[in-house]
């Protein structure tokens, strides 16, 4: 299935193949590699990504920023080297006992236990109505 770009109708990228490795070659990225393919759905669920998490707003994805791009382009690396969204347990809690006394742990989960991208985090700031994990709140 051919990857549609934006700002195309109906996209399902915001970069192409050609602009992540151009950009991935720049940075160095050398985890950038495989086929047309596997890169054109690492792109897709870097775009799912970033739409899923960022608001980012419309005006930088009617022709879509360069800051924009290259968080695309940093999510794909990731989306093709691991991944993006991280499945999260319901509970995650240790207990020891040593004696008569007992200690219960419960490891705090930031972010909703999702990793943090700071470099996407930095390349889209100012362009988004809020950042990761935030929504925008109106008053009526």
């Amino acid at each position: 299935m051919a990857l549609i770009v934006a700002p195309a109708e109906g996209f399902d990228s915001l970069v192409s193949v050609v602009q992540a490795d151009a950009y991935c070659a720049a940075m160095g990225h050398a985890g950038w590699t495989g086929t047309d393919e596997v890169k054109e759905a690492a792109l897709r669920r870097a775009t799912l990504f970033l739409l899923t998490n960022y608001n980012i707003r419309g005006e930088y994805l009617y022709v879509v920023h360069k800051r924009v791009q290259d968080a695309c382009c940093e999510a794909g690396l990731r989306a093709l080297t691991g991944s993006l969204f991280t499945d999260v347990a319901a509970a995650v809690a240790t207990e020891k006992t040593v004696g008569p006394v007992t200690v219960k742990y419960a490891e705090a989960l930031r972010n909703g236990g999702q990793v943090r991208f700071t470099i996407i985090d930095n390349l889209l700031r100012g362009l988004t109505d809020g950042g990761f994990g935030q929504i925008r709140l109106v008053r009526a």
